[in-house]
């Protein structure tokens, strides 16, 4: 029996969030003595109480919080249990990555501090009073961008001991966890992220290893990012030649435009000496999330309405729609090398470990998801152009791709393999899958006949057969010459295929 229920790993993770004198902010609740700031999770109450909660509608940006999800219960359906599991995980907290800093949030910083003694004329608005003595949360850019803030460390710990509590009887059937390996891709957000979590999970510290041997405790496996490896890494979008990183951002930046421009009617008509523009607009929404994560409240919560909120979000998906989703013709490529890696472990019949967690960037859960075809807008209507259901003039409320539900700060897609005692009526196996994102099981379209809505293994293997028939080719699809001897389809990491090469400058 697992110590805690699944159902209780949003709240063992999370904390509520409520209104303090005017500022959005988040009660921190402890883990076994971890304190961790989160965003209460996204539950059946919340959404019933009529409050609207700004923290989960900030896609990337998003402290944790379980995905609502389709209203399938989160334990193994009676009479399954899981057999094996494995996780891709993104990183914890970061005060910004590097795009969001330098392109929105450095400029308006600057452009505040510059506004000099009219600072105090910001009362004006009294949304943004705050501003007249605001100080960025970021002292430090070249040493704090892109790294884990102070509760980053001890998000991923708490996480480490929910599954700890979740896998009980995995874990406590390991003989010798010195063996166990976690992977990271080896930035060091990915990094400074994994060790903590495997704290949390074991009780013990990790070594960091290049190789997957060591004797001293579990090991962290740390994988290159070099930009030759191409499908043998965690992060395939940095080793894919035609992956187009900006991708989305002109029909992102279409919609914000759009959503912003009440907004800066509103501020200017207000404080027009300040001259309020939609990077402004875009860069304190941003602050929202990434000063919660760094000193756990934010002013900036709460100076907006609910449906700016929804128009930022939606500026969100749409960019990695575009950018990482089905409006990216290579994104269920770059998430194939792991879908096939984890079925071969779920199925295999002697595998290595039980358990498998890797460590990666933002952008590997959304390709994974495309790969399942999942959060699809078009799974069901098989609409003859995808595209057509994220429109930039207004937003589809209806549609299955909200990124805060799927990739918030320590954001993780999960393949269980459940194994049910017999006998089950109408059941002619007794091998499921099941996928889990943050939390929340996702039917796959056209493989849900077992319990609870899971797929048969036998069908499941088929099913990523047929996926992989379609996207599978990594090496043709990036334009990889394989000048280097390294292409590969395949990524080979778990079976100890851990390339020994530095990562691209």
């Amino acid at each position: 029996m697992s110590r805690y229920p699944l159902a209780s790993l949003a709240f063992l993770l999370s904390g509520a969030y409520c209104a303090h004198a005017g500022r959005s902010i988040l009660n921190i609740r402890a883990v076994d003595g971890v304190e961790v700031p989160h965003v209460r999770p996204q539950i059946l109450e919340s959404n019933t109480s009529g409050e609207f909660n700004v923290l989960e509608h900030l896609a990337g940006i998003s402290p944790y919080f379980d995905s609502p999800g389709v209203s399938l219960p989160k334990d193994p359906p009676s009479s399954c249990h899981v057999e094996r599991a494995a996780y891709i995980i993104r990183h914890s907290n970061i005060y910004a990555n590097d795009f969001d800093y330098e392109q929105y949030i450095q400029p308006f910083t600057q452009k505040v501090f510059d506004f000099g003694s009219q600072r105090s004329n910001f009362s004006a608005i009294p949304q943004l009073a705050f501003l007249a003595n605001w100080s960025t949360p970021i002292t430090n850019a070249s040493e704090q961008v892109e790294q884990l803030t102070p509760s980053g460390a001890s998000s991923a710990q708490a996480l480490g001991k929910v599954l700890s509590g979740q896998y009980s009887d995995l874990i406590q059937n390991l003989s010798n966890t010195s063996a166990f390996n976690v992977w990271t891709a080896s930035a060091a957000r990915d990094i400074d992220s994994a060790g903590p979590f495997v704290e949390g999970l074991f009780g013990k510290t990790a070594t960091l290893v290049n190789g997957t041997t060591n004797v001293t405790g579990p090991n962290l496996v740390r994988t290159s990012e070099n930009e030759t490896l191409s499908a043998n890494t965690l992060v395939p979008h940095e080793t894919c030649n035609n992956f187009d990183s900006a991708a989305g951002s002109n029909q992102s930046m279409a919609w914000i435009d759009t959503y912003t421009a009440p907004i800066i009617q509103r501020f200017n008509t207000a404080l027009p000496s300040f001259n309020f523009t939609a990077l402004d607009v875009y860069a304190m929404q941003q602050l929202c999330g990434y000063e919660t994560v760094i000193t756990n409240s934010s002013n900036f919560c709460s100076a907006f309405e609910p449906n700016d909120w929804l128009g930022f979000e939606y500026a969100n998906d749409l960019m990695y729609w575009y950018s990482l989703g089905y409006g990216q013709p290579l994104a269920p490529t770059l998430g194939m090398p792991w879908l096939n890696a984890t079925a071969e472990l779920l199925s295999s019949p002697t595998p290595s470990q039980s358990l498998w967690f890797s460590f990666t960037h933002r952008e590997e859960p959304p390709f994974i998801l495309t790969a399942l075809n999942l959060f699809n807008n078009s799974a069901y209507t098989q609409s003859s152009n995808v595209n057509d259901t994220m429109p930039t003039s207004e937003i589809n409320f209806s549609r299955a791709w909200k990124t805060s539900d799927i990739l918030p700060f320590l954001g993780h897609i999960a393949l269980e393999r459940l194994e049910c005692e017999p006998p089950i009526p109408s059941f002619t196996t007794n091998s499921y899958i099941r996928v889990l994102v943050n939390s929340a099981p996702i039917p796959i379209p056209g493989c849900q006949s077992g319990p609870g809505a899971s797929c048969p293994l036998s069908d499941f293997t088929d099913y990523v057969q047929e996926r992989n028939a379609i996207y599978g080719d990594f090496v043709g699809r990036c334009g990889i010459d394989n000048q280097n001897g390294n292409a590969t389809n395949t990524l080979g990491i778990y079976e100890g295929e851990v390339p020994q090469v530095p990562d691209s400058s």
